[in-house]
Order: structure tokens, then C-alpha cells, then sequence
């Protein structure tokens, strides 16, 4: 029988446990289920809560660390998964009961590495409603890298991952802060990715402790990062290299212009006219995209900068 490994990293979202552990034991499917949660050294309470309700859950495992931050406590989940999938759970998400019954149909349709579905933000949980369970708009992407790259796919709760692929990857880069997107650039070099409309998953929309909301400065270094050490261990074409430096500078321009309500010329736009002009420095132009950040913010937005920085 197919398994699969949730893994749920959890750092003080204790208001949320209740509900978020309900709709992971009320996924329905023909599948074995494996539970890991990992308390990344929470303070307010979480790890007790979650050990007291899941005291009779069989085949749980309840991991603890000092808080590392997302990436390094769910790839600590993963590296003690044995199911054949990974389905990833935010600490504060919400699935419909047919989440990962759904997910394992799509991504069984091509033998696919990854399916993505869709996710939403709600004001509060009492708005939720489960649609219909039946595949919406299924499509795949054969080589999914570029792609990848361009659109930045990522996320954890709305998705499924193929347990072999992620160990075959290396998984989520734990020299990042966030998990996500170096995960799913990892699995983009093995296999297909595929896709559905069904929304699968929600999450509070405005919570200041959410990542997207709260740390948007270190989620735009982190992609930026994610891809300098991509490029970094791994030899690619030109053509996906340049990609990769036109994105990861248009997201730092873009996020100075935004976070400092400038629009002045600045460093961004020359090295994209660099780019453009036929620059092949192509690490360093990513490394010159997280290093213009680290001098634009506060002295604690980032946690976790690139291995080779030195101010």
C-alpha cells in the first residue's frame, strides 16, 4: 500500500494546533499515513500541546530542536520519513478531507516527482468550505526547471512530493532560512512536475507570524539565495542561467523600489544591463542579488546569509 509521511514544522503556532490536527487525521484515502511533527523550539507552549493530543496517534513521531528556522526543521522531518510521499504541513494550514487523497491521484496520473494544486488565504476559518474532490484542470510540465525558475513554484500544503526524489535531490538547502522553493528547485532537475486548480488547503491571511506576511524580505532573499547555491553545485545551460540572474535581480530591484519607495537608478538596474550586454558572470550577479538586500535592510531581516558574505 502507498504511504505517505506528513510533515508538519511547527514554531509557536499553538492557537492554530487544534484545527490544523483535525484536518490532518481527517484525510481520507486508501493510503498508510505516517505523522512527524517537528517543534522548532517553540515558546509558547506548542510542543506540549501537540505531544498531549497526539499521545494515542499511531505511527507518530514528535521531533524537537532549537529554533533553525523552516528548512532545517522540515528537511529534519523528511530525513525520518519512510513514506513514498511527503506531504508537507504548514503549522497554521488547513486541507480539505480529500487533500492528499487528490493530490495522490495527480500525481500518480504521470508519475510525476511534484503536483501542485491551489491554496487560500481566508480572514478566519469559519469562511471555509470544501469543494468538489474531483480533479480540476490537470496539466504537467515535462521539464519543469525553467519553468520553475521563471514562476518560482514552491509551497508546502497544497502540494505532494515523491519521497525517493527528494533523498535522489538533497531536498530543502539548510543553509536557508525558508524550505520551500530550494526543495521544489531541487526535484525540477528529476522529474516531472504536475498541476491542478483544485484548492486544497487554506491559511489566515493576515497573521503577522506567517512568513509571506511577516519575513517577506528574508522570503525574497531566500529565493534569490536558493538559486545561488543552485547554480552553484550544478552545471546548466547558458539559456537557464541567465534566467535565473534576470530574476534574481529584477526581485531584488523590485523589492528596493517597494520596501524603499525609490526609483531611482541603482545598483540592480546596472547589473541587468550588464546582463543584457552579455555579462556570463552568472554567480556572481545572483551573489550581487542577495548581497544589495543585505546592505538595503535591517540588520535582522536575514537570517541565514550566503555562505561566502563578509561585510
Amino acid at each position: 500500500m502507498t504511504k505517505i509521511s506528513f510533515v508538519c514544522p511547527i514554531f509557536n503556532k499553538k492557537k492554530y494546533l487544534k484545527i490544523v490536527l483535525s484536518s490532518i487525521k481527517k484525510q481520507v484515502g486508501g493510503f498508510e499515513k505516517e505523522y512527524i511533527f517537528i517543534d522548532d523550539g517553540s515558546t509558547d507552549g506548542s510542543l506540549e500541546y501537540l505531544k498531549k493530543k497526539t499521545q494515542n496517534w499511531k505511527n507518530t513521531t514528535i521531533l524537537s530542536q532549537k529554533n533553525r528556522g523552516p528548512a532545517i526543521a522540515t528537511q529534519y522531518g523528511i530525513s525520518r520519513a519512510t513514506g513514498d510521499y511527503i506531504k508537507l504541513v504548514g503549522g497554521d494550514d488547513i486541507m480539505a478531507p480529500y487533500c492528499c487523497e487528490i493530490l495522490l491521484k495527480t500525481i500518480l496520473k504521470k508519475k510525476s516527482v511534484a503536483a501542485f494544486s491551489s491554496y487560500k488565504l481566508l480572514q478566519s476559518y469559519n469562511d471555509i468550505s470544501f469543494e468538489k474532490n474531483t480533479i480540476e484542470n490537470f496539466r504537467f510540465l515535462e521539464n519543469p526547471l525553467t519553468a520553475t525558475i521563471t514562476s518560482s513554484f514552491s509551497g508546502t500544503t497544497p502540494n505532494l512530493y515523491c519521497n525517493k526524489t527528494i533523498q535522489k535531490s538533497g531536498g530543502c538547502n539548510k543553509k536557508l532560512f525558508i524550505e520551500d522553493f530550494s526543495l521544489v528547485l531541487n526535484l525540477a532537475r528529476f522529474g516531472n512536475f504536475c498541476f491542478i486548480d483544485n484548492i486544497t488547503s487554506y491559511g489566515p491571511k493576515n497573521d503577522e507570524n506567517r512568513i509571506m506576511i511577516g519575513k517577506k524580505t528574508q522570503l525574497i532573499h531566500d529565493y534569490n539565495a536558493a538559486l545561488y547555491y543552485f547554480i552553484k553545485k550544478n552545471e546548466l545551460e547558458d539559456s537557464i542561467l541567465k534566467i535565473a540572474c534576470k530574476k534574481s535581480l529584477g526581485r531584488s530591484e523590485k523589492w528596493y523600489r517597494r520596501e524603499k519607495k525609490k526609483t531611482k537608478f541603482n545598483r540592480m538596474n546596472f547589473l541587468r544591463i550588464c546582463l543584457f550586454l552579455g555579462s556570463k558572470n552568472y554567480l556572481n550577479l545572483i551573489r550581487e542579488s542577495c548581497i544589495f538586500i543585505y546592505q538595503h535592510s535591517t540588520k535582522d531581516a536575514i537570517r541565514y546569509k550566503i555562505d561566502d558574505y563578509s561585510p
